[in-house]
């Protein structure tokens, strides 16, 4: 029997840095799948689903049921039966936390057994953050941990990843070059930068850092998820047993990662163990179990204090008065710009998950984190930076992997009618305004023909000057992006005529009629050819013709 237990406890030592192990690697296998092209048959918000915060505080705000997310019911189910074992044995974070802790050195002085002055921190933190939800101001997605380790490995991970790579094909390019690899040597990948992203290294390094105060502080004592866990696994019949066999040598509680142990080491607060067995696997007499029926007397809690949570609430309240109020919401920059489908920015700031996903998953490294545009509620909520990157006419992945539907999963020829804004032309930069040159490369680059060139006589003289087609024009942000001007380019997209729609079509009939191709000017080149001048008269250059003559060519088209 004795031999029995010793190989049960020698099984579970091993499988549960497995299972650890393998919901790391499926997180990562997810992460990196967000790419072009997308496979969709990969369950891209697996940890997402798992996740029963996620809907909680979006049902608050009252912007959406996240029916997608109805997985976390098992998370749930699991939870009231067998406490926080969705902490000890699924999350990806609590997993990067216990690979850590292993690096970082261990510190001499331990805190109290069962005692913290930071236990009940989480819990004040989920009351804030949840009646926040419920007035408005939605920001307890900032703190959870799927969401935000997603956001990490997006926003400084992948970068990171990129670069090393990068510089290792530097290394080997020239003996590749010298093997006949042309293929190698000319390969490179595509580097995302993320300006706001420095911010959120830091705070994922400080939480980092703060595993050397206490092992998996962060599990401890902050996480909201964990806190909403706890709650639920207060009552769970599933838990740790001490026999009278016990010795006191206190192994199990230096042991236990969560300080979940009381002094007396019989005792176990079920709100904080997270099922890892590390104390029966230490145990030399064999006196730890695992079952259901546990002993009552073998419980001890961390109790919040009732002031703490009512201040707490109080504090969410006034957050969401004073945040979540539609005048605290309007953007603070007229450049910002959402993806297309985004909706309204009201449910949009409620139900984006700030993940970064979407901006992982864009090819031209266009999307990036918003910092105080949109106020506090929308940092880290994807911003269309043209500048950087465009969005490309036939892309719409950003939809695609959208957990919550923030960013709606247009049809692509859908996603080309989604207006986000409108191209708006900075005279005294643009060179063909101001230098009086021929520059054309706006037009050339934009796939909708929002851009024509007309001809214009002023002081500096005439020259077919560029202009923005504004109902044809859909912000996608090509032509600021191809802009050849220094700095800031002289052709920005601006969030004009912007559409944004929680349901129903973007395609209109006038944008459609708009988009057909004049079939007049299809022969353009070879009226061209054939009218083409007399020595007396030589033929007119494209942009020195008149308006409304035979030989016009398409806007921006020069021979």
């Amino acid at each position: 029997m004795g031999e029995l237990r010793t190989n049960r406890k020698k099984m579970l030592a091993r499988s549960r840095p497995v299972v650890q192990g393998i919901f790391l690697l499926f997180f990562l296998f997810i992460f990196f799948n967000l790419s072009f092209p997308l496979k969709e048959a990969i369950p891209n918000n697996f940890f997402f689903g798992l996740d029963p915060l996620i809907p909680l505080a979006v049902a608050l705000t009252g912007s959406a049921v996240l029916t997608g997310l109805l997985a976390s019911v098992a998370t749930v189910i699991a939870t009231l039966l067998f406490g926080r074992i969705f902490c000890g044995w699924v999350c990806p974070m609590g997993t990067i936390f216990d690979l850590t802790a292993h690096i970082l050195p261990k510190r001499k002085k331990q805190p109290s057994y069962g005692k913290s002055p930071f236990k009940n921190i989480k819990y004040y933190l989920l009351a804030f953050l949840l009646v926040g939800s419920l007035f408005g101001f939605s920001a307890a997605l900032y703190f959870d941990p799927l969401v935000f380790l997603m956001r990490v490995f997006a926003l400084n991970v992948y970068p990171f990843l990129t670069l090393a790579g990068n510089l290792g094909l530097e290394v080997i390019r020239p003996l590749a070059l010298k093997m006949g690899m042309m293929n190698l040597s000319m390969f490179s990948f595509g580097e995302p930068v993320y300006a706001f992203g420095i911010v959120n290294l830091a705070i994922f390094l400080v939480v980092l850092g703060l595993i050397y105060v206490e092992r998996r502080f962060w599990c401890r004592n902050i996480c909201p998820l964990g806190a909403f866990l706890s709650i639920l696994s207060r009552f769970a019949p599933w838990g740790r047993k001490v026999s009278d066999t016990c010795i006191s040598c206190s192994k199990c509680a230096k042991e236990c990662p969560m300080n979940a142990i009381g002094e007396d080491f019989h005792t176990t607060s079920a709100r904080e163990c997270i099922l890892c067995q590390r104390c029966d696997q230490v145990c030399p007499t064999e006196a730890v179990s695992f079952a259901f029926e546990k002993a009552p007397e073998q419980r001890f809690e961390f109790n919040p204090s009732r002031r703490g949570l009512i201040l707490a609430a109080m504090g969410g309240l006034a957050a969401g008065l004073s945040g979540g109020t539609a005048a605290a919401r309007k953007t603070t920059d007229g450049f910002l710009l959402r993806p297309p489908g985004a909706l309204v920015e009201k449910d949009f700031l409620d139900i984006c998950l700030r993940c970064g996903e979407c901006m992982k998953v864009c090819p031209t490294n266009a999307l990036q984190p918003a910092g105080l545009q949109a106020g506090f509620e929308g940092m880290f909520t994807p911003a269309l930076t043209p500048r950087i990157g465009a969005c490309e006419e036939r892309c719409n992945l950003c939809g695609q992997v959208c957990p919550t539907g923030a960013i709606r999963k247009l049809p692509l020829e859908e996603k080309q009618y989604a207006v986000i804004g409108n191209a708006v032309i900075e005279r005294n930069r643009c060179i063909a305004w101001e230098q009086l040159k021929v520059c054309l490369i706006c037009d050339e680059v934009c796939p909708y023909d929002a851009i024509e060139f007309k001809m214009v006589s002023d002081e500096k003289g005439t020259l077919q000057r560029p202009f923005v087609v504004e109902d044809k024009c859909v912000g996608c942000g090509q032509c600021e992006y191809g802009c050849p001007v220094n700095g800031p380019a002289a052709i920005h997209v601006m969030p004009i005529n912007e559409v944004r729609k929680n349901e129903g079509t973007y395609i209109t009939e006038k944008v459609r009629e708009l988009r057909k191709v004049n079939d007049e000017n299809v022969d353009f080149y070879e009226e061209y050819e054939e009218g083409g001048g007399t020595e007396q008269q030589p033929a007119l250059q494209p942009w020195e013709q008149a308006p409304g003559s035979d030989n016009d060519l398409p806007p921006g088209f020069v021979e």
